[in-house]
């Protein structure tokens, strides 16, 4: 096993979501206790101004009951369950808040990456709710796929990183231009690249994100053949809904 190898960063996409109910205190519990390196979330600003943990804009897919979360307000979003669908051992699992989710986070190297799934005006509140992770900043990053809210966050919290997310295909099903991609992450001041596993990504273009000076990441890498091929690249981190599986690739 290489240096660089056990140097990659294992993200647990939306906690241990393989085993557990995504983006839910449990699933984030059950990751920290795997020994995942990091966890990623997705958040989401409520009608009265608090901040959801949930990838969809609405309930239905992870509660069956469908309320819109930008138009809900938290106490209401915390009645329901949204841990039965994977497993009912987990009913009765709540939609956390942001700062319940990071209150599972251990003091140490482990970190959360934070995904900005609506727009820009969840920023002001979420610099406000982290103020007080300050002296913890290496154990905390951003990331969003819309280039205005990946700017707006780096701008209210220039003390985190913040990382561009990006498909490999375009909304109009072109391919994105990696060049232009990492000049635009590079002008907007961000500190690296979260890109699909779909990306077509070789020795080459690692060695452009490395030279613009940028961090690379990957996402969301559940198959071993997969991982692998990323891990000898030498990418920063990989994301996946299965830690365990791909803790064993990396300790190969």
């Amino acid at each position: 096993m290489t240096t660089q190898l056990m140097a990659t960063e294992i993200v647990a996409h939306r906690g241990a979501s393989a085993r557990a109910p995504e983006n839910t205190v449990a699933a984030f519990r059950l990751a920290w206790e795997l020994e995942t390196d990091a966890c990623e979330l997705d958040l989401h600003l409520t009608s009265d101004g608090e901040i959801a943990v949930i990838h969809d804009k609405d309930t239905h897919r992870t509660a069956t009951i469908q309320k819109i979360v930008a138009e809900t307000p938290m106490a209401e979003l915390k009645k329901l369950d949204v841990g039965s669908w994977k497993d009912g051992i987990y009913a009765g699992e709540p939609i956390p808040t942001l700062l319940e989710a990071l209150a599972t986070l251990p003091e140490g190297k482990q970190r959360f990456f934070l995904e900005i799934k609506c727009g820009s005006e969840v920023v002001p509140v979420l610099a406000q709710q982290l103020q007080s992770w300050k002296p913890r900043a290496a154990q905390l990053c951003i990331i969003a796929f819309n280039r205005t809210v990946a700017q707006d966050a780096k701008k209210a919290l220039p003390w985190l990183k913040v990382y561009r997310l990006s498909s490999e295909k375009t909304k109009t099903k072109q391919p994105v231009d990696l060049t232009a991609l990492i000049a635009d992450t590079v002008a907007d001041g961000l500190d690296g690249l979260d890109l699909s596993q779909d990306f077509p990504l070789d020795a080459e273009s690692v060695k452009a994100v490395r030279a613009a000076g940028l961090e690379l990441y990957l996402w969301t890498v559940n198959r071993p053949e997969v991982a692998r091929r990323f891990l000898e690249l030498g990418v920063d981190g990989l994301t996946t809904d299965d830690p365990v599986m791909l803790r064993r690739e990396v300790e190969k």
